[in-house]
């Protein structure tokens, strides 16, 4: 199936950041309550911890609505799998939640 996609320029798994090494999170800032969506490279962007068995990754976000700021930061085991997350200046929200501001946003002119 993903080959048809790419042959009939479908959006394929990287376009849609489901490649498997990618986490994707929606945060909603508290500014205008704009969710961004943000896409952690578990094999890139993870740091390791200063106990030297775990991970965390720290991020800024800025929306494109209002440019509210929103920190980040999600901790990992040694395995990558998410033991903590911490937000500053918003709350993490669902796809769902993210979907439906999405479609009450109006339409970019090209």
């Amino acid at each position: 199936m993903e080959i048809l996609k790419r042959l009939f320029g479908g959006p394929g798994k990287a376009a849609r950041g489901d490649d498997g090494n990618a986490l994707i999170y929606y945060v909603k800032g508290s500014k205008c309550g704009a969710i961004t969506r943000v896409r952690i490279d578990k094999y890139n962007e993870l740091s390791l911890d200063d106990d030297g068995e775990n991970y965390v990754a720290r991020k800024v976000v800025v929306d494109n609505v209002c440019y509210g700021a929103v920190e980040i930061e999600l901790r990992f085991d040694a395995n990558r799998n998410e033991i903590s997350r911490s937000i500053e200046g918003g709350t993490f929200v669902t796809r769902e939640e993210y979907e439906a501001w999405q479609a009450k946003q109006p339409a970019k002119a090209k």
